[in-house]
Parts: structure tokens; sequence; C-alpha cells
């Protein structure tokens, strides 16, 4: 198995200033699905895994930054955009100094003054295999450098807020604190779920959440994969969740 990075700061920053998601959807009037996948629903499929090199520096923060962006930009552009690692960890790089995680809160104000660029790399076609039927016959390449960046964030509550967020705005975010039996759980295929006896406390994680499903769990980025969670075990890991918010 890979390394497994963690580079999310504990204790979190708190700023009471932030928006709410109620300022931002009407959580009264909405209307949420019982399961939704907001990338299968814009491209068919989901997105090709990236481990974004999150297992050889504590990035976690900017590579669930990156899992969003490609999302808000397939919206805007129409097609998936490539983001390297070197792009990751040019910015991890930047905000961090080379040495340690992230706080969440700072990450996202960056993320919307001053964004981030990625580069003129091009996409590996064997990497997005099956990813493309339905809107292209083969894998876009980014032709030029882009500047990604977002309108807003937004602060969530709680996990009903989270699934609005995937549902209406196609991105939620979260960070988790884990311990050794969540790091054995990831290692043999389990989804995460609580056992009473969760070992050592390892580190803060930051995922990116694209699904959620009728048993009421989601799904989550981690280390290049699809990782399940139930929302007991999110309840109880869960220190920040954000949601970004795009103008379009």
């Amino acid at each position: 198995m890979s390394n497994l990075m963690l580079g999310c700061e504990w204790p979190p920053i708190v700023d009471k200033r932030n928006i709410k998601l109620s300022a931002v959807l009407n959580m009264k009037q909405l209307f949420i699905p019982v399961e939704f996948d907001a990338e299968v629903d814009l491209m068919g499929s989901i997105f090709p895994g990236r481990m974004d090199g999150n297992d050889v520096d504590p990035c976690c923060v900017i590579s669930m930054q990156a899992k969003v962006s490609r999302k808000l930009e397939y919206i805007e552009q129409g097609h998936l955009v490539n983001i390297t690692d070197a792009d990751v960890k040019a910015e991890w790089r930047r905000q961090s100094g080379g040495s340690g995680g992230l706080d969440m809160l700072n990450a996202y104000n960056e993320w919307r003054k001053t964004g981030w660029t990625i580069t003129n790399g091009k996409l590996n076609a064997a990497k997005t295999k099956g990813c493309w039927s339905k809107f292209f016959p083969k894998p876009v390449p980014v032709s030029t450098a882009q500047h990604l960046d977002i309108h807003a964030f937004a602060a969530l509550d709680d996990p009903d807020e989270l699934r609005a967020s995937i549902y209406y705005l196609h991105n939620g975010e979260c960070a988790v604190m884990l311990y050794q039996k969540d790091i054995d759980q990831f290692n043999h295929s389990e989804p995460w779920h609580l056992t009473g006896n969760d070992g050592e406390k390892v580190g803060g994680h930051a995922l990116d959440v694209p699904s959620f499903h009728a048993d009421g769990s989601f799904d989550d980025w981690s280390w290049g994969k699809r990782q399940p969670m139930d929302e007991a075990w999110f309840m109880a890991r869960k220190y920040d969740i954000f949601a970004a918010v795009d103008g379009r």
C-alpha cells in the first residue's frame, strides 16, 4: 500500500463570520434525492482517481481542492481539465512553505482570494478510459495554463447540508480526524465505520465528498480511490465541513 500522508491541521481555525449554507440555499424548501453522484451526473461515470502526490506530501487539502475544481471546471468548460501532481505540489508548497499540512479555512480563503494555477499538462488516456463516452470521443487536453479560484465558500453544519451541497452545488468537503482503525479499514478496502476500538489517533485528513446513497452513507475521495463512509462515522470524525460556491 502506498504511503498515506495526512495534512489537515488540527485544531481547526474557527471564524464565526463564515457564510452558512443556509445563506446560499433555503434548506426548508429544498428537494434532496435519496442518492446522488455529482461526478456521474456531470460525465456519466466517476472521474478518474488521482493520488495528487498525497502519497509523498501532506497535501490532502490541495488534493481535495483539485478534485472539487475538476467538477466545477467541468460545469464551466464542458470537459475534464487536467490537474497534475506537480500542480497540486506547487500550490501546497506555496501555502505551506514545503513542510506540514494546511488549515481548511485558511486554504479556502486562499482559494477564493488568490486562487492557483494549473499548467499545460496532457491527459493520460489510459487513466481516463471509460470516462469520456458520454460527451467526448477522447480526453480533451488543457491547451493553456489556467487560473483556478472560487467565488465564495460556505460552512456546513450537518449531513443533510452536505447532501444538499453535493446535489445543488456539485461539491461538499470535510476534514476528519483519522485513527489507526480507519487506516486499517482503508488498507483492507473496508468502508469507514465505527467499531468501538479506534486505536491511536493518527491525524487530520481532507476529503472531497462527491456522492451519497440511500442507506445514508457517503463516498469520499481519499488517496486516489473512492472510500465509502457511513453517517455515524462521518459525524464522529468530522471537524470542518465546507462547500465551494463558484461564479456560475
